[in-house]
Order: C-alpha cells, then sequence, then structure tokens
C-alpha cells in the first residue's frame, strides 16, 4: 500500500492506494483507472464513473478536470510532506540558506543562476554520484545571492554549490 497526502488548497488528505481500492480519510472505495490518452482518464469510484483531465504542472502539482470542477493539487509521498514540513519550519527561522554538496560528485547540472528567485523545495541542481542522478532541492524561499560551481564541476562533500538569501 502506498501513503499520499494529497493537499487541495489549504485541505490535506490522507490517500493510501492499492491496486483495486483506495482509502481516503479512513474511507475505503473500489477504484479502477482506465486511460483514454494521455491527458483523460476514466475513473470508477465504486459505482460512480468519473472522467479526468490531467496535467503534470510540476514534479509534486498537478491540475485537475473532474466532471467541469477544475483544480490543483500537491501530491507528496507522507515523508516527502514531513520533509516539506520540516523546511518550511527551517525557513521561518532563517533566511539565508548555504546549499552544500550532501556527498562528493559531479555538478550534472545547475538550474538556477545568480539572482534567480527560488522557491523552497524546487530543484536547483543535480548532482550524479556513484552513477545516481541526486535532485538537490531548495531549503528556503529567496534569491540566489551567488552560484560557487559550474556545470561539470566535481565537488566534494560539504562544498558549497550556491547561497539563497
Amino acid at each position: 500500500m502506498h501513503d499520499f497526502i494529497v493537499t487541495v488548497g489549504e485541505e490535506k488528505r490522507i490517500v493510501s492506494v492499492t491496486n483495486n481500492h483506495i482509502v481516503l480519510d479512513g474511507k475505503k472505495l473500489a477504484v479502477e483507472l482506465s486511460k483514454v490518452n494521455k491527458h483523460l482518464y476514466l475513473l470508477r469510484l465504486d459505482n460512480k464513473v468519473f472522467e479526468v483531465t490531467t496535467t503534470k504542472l510540476s514534479n509534486e502539482k498537478y491540475s485537475f478536470l473532474v466532471t467541469g470542477n477544475y483544480f490543483e493539487t500537491t501530491v507528496r509521498t507522507s515523508l516527502r510532506e514531513k520533509a516539506v514540513e520540516y523546511l518550511n519550519q527551517k525557513q521561518r527561522l532563517s533566511r539565508n540558506d548555504i546549499i552544500k554538496a550532501p556527498m562528493p560528485g559531479l555538478l550534472l547540472k545547475l538550474k538556477k543562476k545568480t539572482g534567480d528567485k527560488v522557491e523552497m523545495g524546487e530543484s536547483i541542481a543535480i548532482l550524479e554520484a556513484m552513477k545516481m542522478e541526486n535532485d538537490i532541492i531548495s531549503p528556503a524561499t529567496g534569491i540566489i545571492k551567488e552560484v560557487n560551481k559550474k556545470e561539470g564541476m566535481s565537488v566534494e562533500k560539504d562544498e558549497i554549490i550556491l547561497k539563497i538569501e
């Protein structure tokens, strides 16, 4: 079973997913999902059928059009939700953040440059380590004050990649 936290507006819901059931806030529902095309699905919840159009807006944000009602959601695993809550709390305590390499590796991609605005939880760099690509996520919302490394450079653990103000 996979547990997700789905946020619509300010309201958070816990959704657990199995092969043929979902549990929404403790209520078990039979579910069947059929893909019609890239963005259109038919969703059967118990005995009700819904036509759902969806678009992935970012890594964890989606838009849905369900029976004429449009809404945007954030979908996170329980662990990711806890991490985001922790980062939100950390951001309230400190506005300056130094982004360090979490491990030695090769800086494949810098997604931001000096002066760019960055949102907390947004991907800011890709670090390759042990033949795996690791997404470095911003712990704060702010402006990139300084970029200390360039794409293609090797970095050691705890080397400063960039600073957010």
